[in-house]
């Protein structure tokens, strides 16, 4: 029999260490933070949100044998994902982040097992008509994993989606990997921010769709919403949601996770971004990293709001609407 449609995460996965401080102290400074302790985060946090919607999730990042990758293993086993690739001898990395009162965060990671990505493991993945694939910008830009995953996605197969969330780290990411990868994408999505400097790097917004021509570009507008830029249509806003905001961390990434698992679920893209909305507003409401909200949960905080018109922006060529 064969087997449902499955996302499918090469994003690396980290053990966060989200730290609450009033201020970054200056260079040889101290301050006094608080933790609600480590969490898995990283790429997990948005294969993690796919899960939690019942949609099949699997997750093709290396893991090790130390106690880090064992945390994640737990993790995986209550949200219902599957680890799809081989374990390596060795363990993956930490980020801590220091996060402020603004929700700005500043972060120091050490690298481990996750930067290294192994060929033969995603080539044995059997990957059928349906799937979506995930990949990050921090996965892309890393000198290690680069090469292996930009190959390996090049050659997906047809039928098969490609997600790409390039993050900050855009900058970093080689003209020779960025160029046919956007031409290979379905699914580009970023914050404002991100995809400002996006469009700057390939000369204006008319020149990032031509980059990605067949690809839904989502402009990620926080507490706003999205914007949605079809391949073959018009831009669409779709309303967020407010919500006390208790931690950032991770919010982009639940939003593409609700949002993928919407279209996997048949929803047109703007069902799927309103409850992506939805699942975003609630996860910054929570701390830590991997807190998408589960299915039940977005169909209540939707029957509690009134649903407003998505709107369709006027043309004007060059810009991607705020």
């Amino acid at each position: 029999m064969r087997r449902p449609p499955c996302f499918i995460s090469t994003g690396s996965v980290l053990i966060d260490l989200p730290l609450h401080v009033g201020r970054v102290p200056a260079p040889g400074g101290a301050v006094t933070a608080t933790s609600s302790g480590p969490t898995v985060g990283g790429g997990y946090t948005v294969v993690s949100a796919v899960a939690r919607q019942g949609v099949p999730a699997a997750l093709a990042a290396t893991l090790g044998t130390g106690p880090n990758s064992a945390q994640v293993r737990e993790t995986m086993m209550s949200d219902g994902v599957e680890l799809v690739v081989e374990e390596l001898v060795g363990d993956i990395g930490t980020c801590t982040t220091l996060i402020e009162p603004s929700g700005r965060r500043t972060f120091v990671t050490t690298e481990g097992v996750e930067a290294e990505a192994q060929r033969e493991d995603l080539d044995r993945l059997e990957l059928i008509p349906g799937d979506w694939v995930y990949t990050t910008g921090y996965d892309l830009a890393h000198r290690t994993s680069r090469n292996v995953l930009a190959e390996w996605l090049l050659a997906l197969p047809v039928g098969v989606s490609l997600v790409a969330d390039l993050g900050p780290v855009e900058s970093e990411i080689p003209g020779s990997i960025i160029d046919p990868l956007l031409r290979r994408t379905n699914l580009l999505t970023g914050n404002h921010l991100e995809i400002t400097q996006l469009s700057a790097r390939l000369g204006s917004q008319a020149a990032m769709r031509e980059a990605a021509p067949d690809a839904l570009i989502v402009r990620r507008t926080g507490v706003h919403g999205c914007i949605l830029w079809p391949a073959h249509g018009d831009m669409i806003e779709v309303p967020g949601f407010a919500r006390d905001v208790l931690d950032t961390t991770g919010a982009g990434d639940t939003h593409t996770g609700v949002l993928v698992a919407g279209l996997m679920d048949g929803l047109d893209v703007v069902a799927a971004a309103r409850r992506a909305n939805a699942a975003a507003a609630e996860a910054v409401s929570r701390l830590g990293p991997a807190r998408s909200p589960r299915r039940d949960e977005i169909d209540a905080l939707l029957a509690l709001q009134p649903e407003p018109d998505a709107e369709i922006l006027p043309d004007s060529p060059g810009v991607m609407h705020a």
